[in-house]
This record gives structure tokens, C-alpha cells and sequence, in this order.
């Protein structure tokens, strides 16, 4: 147990440390975060102010559920935490450019119960700042894959991220981050 508690803290002094990095893009901790009116997997239309009127919010951005292996990877680990992360008061909500069809084919085949968001114009990916303007053919429109903490008001408290595509914010970040909201 003391060894968990202490991966807890130096997970969370690290996040802290790489959430004021300037290398990570978007918005900055402390602003009010950009809202946004998207379409659910179902086709519903999903609010951020609905979503934080429920409590505090993970934002999970990551490239695509349909092709990107490292995506698929972080939403099933997300998946399998989720009683844990939803006990530290923060829900869980995937955005991408997928389209609703294949965020709900996605969320089918990855056994996903939170929801996944479509952002198929990459409109919101933008307003976060997180677009990856690297990124080229199916790619492009792609956000970094950055999680951002929002709390009931509408405030982003915690920005978790990674250099590159391939490694991505563990639970135990999100879980870290959400204490004190």
C-alpha cells in the first residue's frame, strides 16, 4: 500500500511538473475551457455544460479509435480503471475526429462504457489548441492525445499529456489530478 501511495504522489508531481510544461499545447490550466456541443456515439447531442453540471470532467482527446493502435490501448486502460476514476469524482469522456458511427463501433468492439464524442470537423480539437498540424491523409485533423480536467464551473484544473503519440496520460494521473476539485 505505501508502495501504490508513493507511485500516487510521484505520479502526480510529475504530472504537475509536464502540465506547466510550455511543450504541451492547448489551453492553459486555469482558463475557462472552450465549450462545445457534440454528437455522442448514439448521435445525441452532448454539451460540455451538461457534462460538468454532473461534476468535474476528464476530456480523454486522442487521434482515432478506428486506426490508432495507441488510442485503443489508452480508452481499453481507461476502460479497466474506470470504477477508480470515477470514484475520485471526475467522469470519463473520449473526443476525436471519429465520426459517430465509428465511435460507436468502437466503443462496441473495445467493451467502452464511457462516452466517445465526435469532433468531425476538429472544430473543438482547435478551440483546445491541441490539433496536430503534423499530422497528414487520415491523420489530419487529429488532436495531440492531451486530457484536461475541468471542474463544475468550467475551469480547466489539470492539462496531461505526453511529447508524441505514443505514450498517454495512465489513470493514476487522471486520479492524482482530480484530488481537490
Amino acid at each position: 500500500m505505501k508502495h501504490a501511495l508513493a507511485l500516487l504522489a510521484s505520479l502526480a508531481v510529475a504530472t504537475a511538473t509536464f502540465a506547466a510544461s510550455p511543450t504541451l499545447p492547448g489551453v492553459a490550466v486555469g482558463a475557462k475551457a472552450p465549450d462545445f456541443t457534440l454528437k455522442n456515439a448514439a448521435g445525441a447531442d452532448v454539451s460540455l455544460m451538461s457534462l460538468t453540471k454532473q461534476g468535474p470532467v476528464a476530456l480523454v482527446f486522442y487521434r482515432s479509435a478506428d486506426w490508432c493502435p495507441f488510442c485503443k490501448k489508452q480508452l481499453q486502460a481507461l476502460q479497466a480503471d474506470l470504477a477508480k476514476v470515477e470514484m475520485s469524482g471526475v467522469r470519463v469522456v473520449g473526443i476525436s475526429y471519429d465520426a459517430p458511427a465509428t465511435s460507436a463501433a468502437a466503443a462496441a468492439k473495445l467493451g467502452l462504457t464511457f462516452p466517445l464524442l465526435s469532433d468531425t470537423g476538429s472544430k473543438v480539437i482547435d478551440a483546445y489548441g491541441i490539433r496536430n498540424a503534423e499530422a497528414k491523409g487520415k491523420a489530419a485533423g487529429v488532436a495531440h492525445p492531451v486530457v484536461f480536467i475541468v471542474d463544475q464551473k468550467g475551469v480547466i484544473r489539470a492539462k496531461l499529456g505526453r511529447d508524441g503519440y505514443k505514450d498517454r496520460p495512465e489513470s493514476a494521473e487522471i486520479i492524482a489530478a482530480a484530488k481537490g476539485l
